[in-house]
């Protein structure tokens, strides 16, 4: 593992934050430092002892505090000024130098004191954390477009499945596709496994489950496809749909439905439909 120190590059954007978020909860006798980094058992121990001597002071004898690492944000690691001087992985990852740990003691020591004497409302909120969303690069290339397959569309079944399977056989459907980059069906699925009952079809799986697999990848009888690896465009594509038939698995008749969208002249929806199989105990 290497180790990077970027402290005070701001190319673009300020590659580490300049302002960190700093919390502390009390839930009964439990109190909470989330802190945005990673803290040394060494460094936590000083922090933790640090607070409990706060509320102990202000007659809380039966605190018990404990820390939420990398809360909020993340800003590599927190060493003590003894371990920095040392230099090793941990030392050399604290980013703001060897005095870390004391400005997080100081800060959560205000934040400690505060919640003990019942008066956090009288805190100042600090300045806001800013908002670096809008400036974020990305290194990932765009797709281009996706190819239609010839005398095919995209969505159409390429390799369909068998006419029947057994509990604990693999069902696998390989559909024309396009690039899921396209859409990633966030709040929807890739994939539906389906039961027919009294002629509805009855979604029994997706790719949520852990049944199933969705693997998408470039169609390499294609000789454009060792270009459009690279610049992903111009190249027809393929998912190949798995359901692992769980012994709980009600016999029956079944299909495999893919949805996805392909992008040529725009991001256009699409959806292919395995055939028919059966799903028997033996």
């Amino acid at each position: 593992m290497i180790g990077m120190l970027i402290s005070g590059i701001n190319i673009l954007y300020p590659w580490t934050p300049k302002v960190l978020p700093l919390q502390m909860f009390r839930i009964g006798q439990l109190v909470i430092s989330a802190v945005p980094a990673e803290f040394t058992t060494m460094s936590g121990r000083y922090l933790k002892n640090a607070v409990k001597k706060i509320f102990n002071a202000a007659g809380h004898s039966d605190i018990i505090p404990v820390i939420a690492g990398l809360s909020n944000t993340y800003s590599d690691y927190v060493t003590t000024y003894y371990e920095y001087q040392q230099q090793r992985y941990e030392g050399g990852s604290t980013i703001f130098g060897p005095h870390t740990l004391d400005a997080y003691i100081q800060e959560f020591s205000k934040l400690a004191f505060a919640i003990a004497n019942n008066n956090a409302t009288g805190l100042d909120k600090g300045p806001p954390t800013p908002d670096h969303y809008s400036k974020q690069k990305s290194f990932i290339l765009p797709v281009l477009t996706d190819k239609q397959p010839k005398g095919k569309k995209i969505g159409d079944v390429k390799v369909d499945v068998k006419e029947s399977y057994a509990i604990n056989d693999t069902v696998e459907v390989v559909f024309w596709a396009g690039n899921p980059r396209n859409d990633r069906k966030t709040n929807s699925t890739f994939l539906t496994v389906e039961m027919e009952d009294n002629d509805q079809w009855i979604v029994m799986y997706t790719d949520a489950s852990l049944e199933t697999r969705f693997k998408w990848e470039y169609d390499h009888s294609d000789p454009l496809c060792v270009i459009d690896d690279i610049f992903d465009g111009g190249c027809t594509s393929h998912a190949i749909i798995q359901w692992f038939i769980p012994p709980d698995a009600v016999p029956g008749t079944y299909r495999i439905q893919h949805f996805g969208a392909y992008k040529n002249n725009g991001v256009h929806q699409y959806q292919g439909v395995s055939g028919t199989f059966k799903v028997t105990k033996m």
